[in-house]
């Protein structure tokens, strides 16, 4: 056991030294399977060093114990030395030991920090080589994906950015324990090559740091970028759930019935109200949908143009569904105010024809006796005026009915352009109403062509008994002074004087009483003379006239013969020659040309005035009549000896223009075929009642669209003539001899439009405020020449894609200078601008390579959204149009016109379209969104109405044609009493100016003003409310009136309580609209 230990104890304590040496290398793995190695084989070399100490230190001191047991035993062996020189080895062993546990315990730790390091290096490195890739993968931008697949992409991507931020973050935290260690570890230093390994972790973990803020970065885009493809994919979605009910929308307005009858119409109002309440949800949908498209483009989606064109789609076809939608409205309510309108006219027209043909003796003048007068002339006038006011009243009741008729045909065309949009079969449908509501015009005509006949046979009949009754007063007069002065005079001159001198004095008395004898007969013989023409033209009351022309010239017979006796009587006694001078004879009564005139007028009473007037109406009705005969003899001399023989004389034709007789001469035979057959009968009927004529040109005014495609061909014409036809027409005029060119007959056309307006102008002076239509007539031939003018300027429009019809009709159109305020150098640049019912259409005038003018489009502004500033300071025909809800630099554009009444007009036309657009429902339907490229601003969250609600102003507006109006007062039997009856103003230069949003109101109660601040208003007016006050314990409101006729605008205080304001939508600002104006100019 002594040889065991001390050689166990020499091997270990050799053991211990090279341990020792090995123990305090500086060497680690560079790896960190080596890592783990070293590490492993450390922890078996202690085991086994420990283990062999503690074996080698057991057997020691299991020897000492022996000896001591041994030395105890035999108490003779002395083995203290050997027991102290072991304890000596044992220490010797514990001491190497000791030295090794602190080296064991340095080394450990070292190998552990170096496993540690490597395994961060191995994950740091791992990482390192991971997040480029997953950066790299984040970059990828194709998002051709479905809903669902978006979804899941982006739960993915932020399930993968979770894990690598967790791994990152732990890693990194690990590092910076590491590095912690390595400080704590003091004296234990390691290096990676020739860098220390604090610096080595710190490089790592910067170089992750960057790595993983670069990927964080592109990660969150590529975040919002999937979001935002999801965000996107759903707003498709909603889209097209939208687009599908504004299709299924579509397709129920494009089979809607066509009323055929005052029920229907009314029946399918009915369900047009439904159908407008059935489609709000659409609406909320749609505005949803835009709110949505604002988001998205406010947070600068990567696709932005996609939503831009989505949202304007949903926008053009939101816009023509409420088009469709109102203009199916008014068809139906045109509908039903015609159907009820033409029956309710067409009853009274029944009734005043009974009533006309009813024979009735007003002045009781047909009985043969001379009995006292039943009227006076001031009863028949009465009568007559009365009769004049029926006239009135049922011809524009008839004009009603057919401009109702005119609506319903016009917006049952328009519905039919969308129905055959949508692929329907409308036009087959449209073909029985249409041609219904025509043959309910040509009986309505008829039947007012002949009540019209029998109110002028009754008004006959009334002027031959105010006729008669003036013949009766007169005739009544003569007899009075016959009884009463002639026969008083010789009653009381029955002597013949005692003296000469007496009888020289009764005879100057006798020639004294004969002067007026003589008057009074004068009056007698152009009485007699009046009957005489009266009875030749079939008087009605010839019996009673011949009977009181029979007593007055009897008795004037009988007072003469008895006047000449007495003179005789006077002059034989003092002995004087007897001639008979025949002065109160009533023989040879001589005709009087001027007796008629002079009749009619005293028939027609009233002042010298009245009289004159009436006259000129006559004749200018028969220059009216004349002319248009000679107009229609000029027409069928061109037609004849221009156009036909052109047609006939095909070979002899330069060949510039075989075949364009359509073009040359327009549609002529249209003109010609409606004057002759038409337009002269009808004004022939109105030839004894000139201030009517005003209605035939009323009934007819849609007949004279034809002058408007007449005057639009004119350019062509004329150019085809100067070009082409020049010697080949004078050659005609001479084969003809023609007075006129062909030039001079074409133009006759245009001519006559003109004459007309002259014509009705000078009649519309002669006639008392309120009779007739003249001002109606006036305004449709004025009319025409616009329309034609306006027609050709539009058919030079090009690059508009957008179909016009869609945009209704032009109502104004002109040249322009206009300035962007926007632009630093501002100079103003001509443009041609056109006003239709729905934009105002921007063009640039250019000619094409054969000069020919032509308008090429530039830009277009909603009228919904539009604001006005009337004045610009320094230039009194300047005004500004703006667009959002304040007037800016980035949306407003200055426009210059020709004229100061030019931009008048131009305001009042602007201002009503513009009212009616933003007060009436559809305006704030069509206008749901707009975008533009360059500038967004926000919004206030959209708010909902009911469609269904009408404004005040809407129903005032299309209410007139509303039958109460004209045919509501109509007596079954007597119709004698019916009645006829976003702005800024100011801005000082190009400064930006701001105000309140304005909106339009209607008034429903009276006010007087009380003050000069106060405007008094009356209800049903429309004006617009600028400002709302709180003052004398009561809300007001600053309101301006709407320019009626160039008249500026008032503004003033009204009670809040007066005016009501139609409840919308939402406004087009209101929806955070986005304009941009700079392509304008």
């Amino acid at each position: 056991m002594s040889v065991a230990f001390h050689q166990h104890s020499k091997e270990l304590s050799i053991w211990y030294k090279e341990l020792q040496e090995s123990l305090r290398s500086s060497i680690v793995s560079e790896a960190v399977d080596g890592a783990e190695k070293d590490l492993a084989e450390f922890e078996h070399q202690r085991t086994i060093t420990v283990d062999a100490s503690v074996n080698t230190i057991g057997i020691g001191q299991n020897l000492i114990d022996q000896l001591r047991q041994i030395e105890m035993d035999t108490k003779k062996a002395n083995y203290s030395d050997t027991c102290h020189h072991i304890d000596g080895m044992l220490n010797n062993l514990e001491d190497g030991r000791s030295k090794l546990d602190d080296l064991w315990a340095t080394r450990r730790l070292k190998l552990e920090l170096c496993l540690q390091l490597r395994h961060f290096e191995r994950d740091a490195l791992e990482l390192l080589s991971q997040l480029p890739i997953w950066t790299q993968e984040m970059h990828n931008r194709d998002y051709s994906f479905d809903l669902d697949a978006a979804d899941f992409i982006l739960k993915s991507h932020l399930e993968l950015v979770e894990s690598i931020q967790e791994n990152t973050v732990q890693l990194i935290q690990k590092g910076r324990d590491l590095v912690q260690l390595f400080d704590s570890a003091g004296k234990v230093s390691m290096r990676t090559g020739s860098i220390p390994a604090q610096t080595r972790i710190t490089v790592l973990l910067d170089d992750i740091r960057d790595a993983y803020l670069e990927l964080e970065d592109v990660s969150e885009s590529r975040r919002i970028q999937l979001e935002q493809c999801r965000d996107l994919r759903q707003f498709e979605v909603d889209a097209e759930q939208v687009e599908t009910w504004i299709h299924t929308a579509e397709k129920m307005l494009a089979v809607a019935a066509i009323p055929n009858s005052l029920n229907e119409a009314e029946q399918l109002q009915a369900e047009h109200q439904q159908f407008e309440l059935a489609i709000e949800k659409t609406q909320e949908s749609a505005i949803r949908l835009h709110d949505t498209a604002y988001k998205l483009l406010e947070s600068r989606h990567y696709d932005s143009e996609r939503i831009q064109g989505i949202a304007s789609s949903i926008e053009r076809r939101w816009q023509a569904l409420v088009m469709q939608s109102e203009d199916r409205r008014k068809l139906f309510q045109y509908a039903a105010s015609f159907y009820k309108t033409s029956e309710q006219v067409q009853s009274v027209l029944e009734d005043l024809e009974r009533e006309y043909t009813r024979e009735e003796d007003l002045c009781g003048g047909g009985s043969g006796d001379r009995s006292p007068p039943q009227v006076s002339d001031a009863d028949i006038a009465k009568h007559m005026s009365r009769h004049q006011d029926q006239k009135e009243s049922f011809l524009r009741a008839c004009t009603m009915a057919r401009r109702n008729a005119e609506s319903f045909l016009k917006y049952l065309k328009k519905c039919n352009v969308y129905s055959s949009q949508q692929g329907s079969t409308m036009a087959d449908r449209t073909r029985g109403p249409e041609g219904y509501v025509k043959r309910i015009l040509e009986e309505l005509l008829l039947q007012e062509d002949k009540v019209l006949d029998h109110w002028t046979q009754k008004k006959k009949r009334f002027d031959q008994c105010l006729q008669y009754v003036l013949f009766e007063a007169s005739a009544r007069q003569a007899l009075n002074w016959i009884h009463d002065t002639g026969e008083f005079y010789l009653s009381t001159h029955t002597k013949l004087g005692e003296d000469k001198e007496e009888t020289e004095g009764l005879l100057t008395e006798y020639n004294e009483f004969k002067s007026a004898a003589k008057e009074n007969g004068e009056k007698v013989k152009l009485l007699l003379r009046l009957a005489d023409s009266q009875l030749e033209k079939g008087q009605s009351h010839a019996t009673r006239i011949k009977s009181w022309v029979s007593a007055v010239d009897k008795r004037y017979r009988d007072f003469s013969l008895r006047m000449d006796k007495y003179r005789v009587q006077l002059e034989g006694k003092l002995g004087l020659s007897h001639e008979d001078d025949g002065n109160l004879s009533l023989d040879h009564r001589k005709s009087d040309s001027s007796l008629e005139l002079k009749f009619r007028d005293a028939a027609k009473g009233g002042g010298e005035e009245k009289r004159k007037s009436a006259r000129k109406r006559e004749f200018i009705m028969a220059e009216l009549l004349q002319t248009e005969q000679a107009y229609v003899r000029d027409l069928h001399c061109c037609i004849t000896n221009y156009m036909c023989e052109m047609m006939a004389s095909v070979g002899e034709v330069p060949g510039g223009i075989i075949g364009k007789e359509h073009i040359i001469f327009g549609n002529i035979e249209e003109i010609y075929a409606f004057h002759k057959d038409v337009f002269l009968k009808e004004l022939e009927k109105y030839e004894s009642m000139p201030e009517d004529v005003g209605h035939c040109f009323v009934t007819w005014a849609d007949k004279f669209q034809m002058y408007v495609t007449y005057c639009k061909n004119k350019p062509d014409s004329n150019a085809l003539l100067v070009e082409h036809g020049g010697a080949f027409f004078d050659e005609m005029q001479k084969k003809h001899n023609l007075g006129l060119s062909v030039q001079a007959y074409i133009i006759k056309p245009v001519q006559r439009i003109t004459k007309y307006q002259l014509l009705l102008k000078d009649l519309l002076a002669t006639c008392e405020e309120g009779r007739g239509e003249i001002q109606d007539a006036l305004d449709v031939m004025l009319t025409v020449p616009k329309k034609a003018n306006d027609a050709m300027h539009v058919s030079m429009l090009e690059g508009f894609d957008d179909y016009l019809r869609a945009h209704g009709e032009v109502i104004l159109q002109d040249a322009f200078q206009v300035w962007d305020t926007k632009q630093i150098f501002r100079k103003g640049r001509e443009r041609h601008i056109f006003l239709f019912e729905m934009f105002l259409v921007f063009s640039k005038e250019t000619k094409d390579s054969t000069g020919k003018t032509k308008y090429m489009y530039k830009s277009k502004m909603d009228m919904s959204d539009l604001g006005i500033t009337e004045h610009i300071e320094g230039d009194h025909c300047k005004f500004a149009l703006w667009t959002g809800r304040t007037p800016s630099s980035d949306n407003r554009i200055v426009l210059k016109a020709q004229s100061m009444d030019n931009k008048q007009e131009w305001i009042r036309r602007l201002r009503e379209v513009v009212q009616d657009r933003q007060i009436h429902p559809r305006a704030a339907l069509i206008d749901t969104v707009k975008f533009s490229k360059t500038s967004f601003t926000k919004s206030a969250p959209s708010t909902s109405s009911s469609l269904s609600q009408k404004s005040s102003r809407s129903y005032n507006s299309e209410e007139s044609l509303n039958d109460e109006s004209l045919l509501g007062g109509y007596d079954r039997n007597s119709i004698t009493s019916v009645s006829t009856n976003n702005t800024n103003y100011t801005d000082n230069s190009d400064r930006d100016s701001t105000r309140m949003s304005t909106e339009c109101g209607v008034v429903v109660e009276d006010f007087e003003a009380s003050s000069s601040r106060e405007l008094m208003v009356s209800r049903g007016q429309t004006v617009e409310i600028l400002d709302q006050l709180y003052e004398k314990n009561r809300d007001w409101y600053l309101i301006r009136t709407l320019a009626q006729d160039n008249a500026t605008p008032i503004e003033g205080l009204v009670p809040a309580s007066c005016i009501r304001v139609p409840s919308q939508r939402y406004s087009s600002s209101s929806l955070g609209m986005w304009h941009d104006v700079s392509c304008m100019v």
